[in-house]
């Protein structure tokens, strides 16, 4: 059983870059959810991506590339988002621990986001 990401609900204000810990993987495909509480983005998006590494930590790839929406997940305004990311032969999939990246638009900007991220849903491909 995969771990649970622990961000209830976290501020993010421009220009702000984190990442949460990183979590053991449960499949080779992943679907990343999560909700923007408050959005004061004063023009500035929030954005969020996967990361992926082997158990030795030493490579990280950055980031995981998502299937739907292709462009990754931005949000802009108070709901949820949902982005998909499937394995395949020239994006692979998740290697062994997977973390998410959150960014708040640009350095000295005055706006900011209250965000929650859901625990990761791990899945494998059915291939032929």
């Amino acid at each position: 059983m995969a771990q649970t990401i622990a961000i209830p609900g976290r501020r993010v204000s421009s220009g702000e870059t984190f990442y949460t810990d990183w979590v053991q993987r449960g499949g080779d495909c992943m679907i990343l959810r999560v909700q923007v509480l408050i959005a004061a983005g004063g023009g500035d998006a929030v954005t969020f991506w996967l990361e992926t590494r082997g158990d030795d930590g030493t490579t990280v790839t950055t980031p995981v590339t998502p299937t739907s929406p292709s462009g990754g997940l931005e949000l802009t305004a108070v709901g949820v988002g949902t982005c998909l990311y499937l394995a395949s032969t020239t994006s692979g999939g998740s290697q062994e621990q997977v973390r998410v990246g959150v960014q708040c638009g640009a350095e000295g900007g005055t706006g900011y986001y209250v965000v929650r991220i859901f625990p990761i849903i791990f899945f494998d491909n059915a291939k032929p």
